[in-house]
């Protein structure tokens, strides 16, 4: 149970990792959290966008980034990397207009 607890966390990470170098390779600043498998990216405006990535019940347990607080975004794998990418670009672009 503990090793399969610990994959899971590592797999959060790795793909937290993932959208970190995404976003940067788009050119934001993007900071990740040593103990938690999230990243914040500094807004203009506002609060930083952060971003989870956490099992999600109704999908089976499937990994899913969500904003902080709630609000899926999409599955934590490699075909729905660019969705999330455009979510927080989104975001970040809501909130410059407020």
């Amino acid at each position: 149970m503990a090793t399969e607890i610990s994959e899971i966390t590592e797999a959060r990470r790795l793909r937290v990792w993932a959208l970190a170098q995404a976003l940067k390779s788009h050119g934001y600043a993007v900071e990740v959290a040593e103990s938690d498998p999230l990243l914040a990216v500094p807004a203009a405006f506002g609060s930083p966008v952060v971003v989870r990535c956490d099992r999600r019940a109704v999908c089976g347990g499937e990994l899913w980034f969500a904003f902080s607080g709630g609000g899926a975004i999409a599955p934590a794998d490699d075909a729905h990397m660019p969705d999330v990418v455009v979510a927080v670009k989104g975001k970040l672009a809501a909130q410059s207009d407020e």
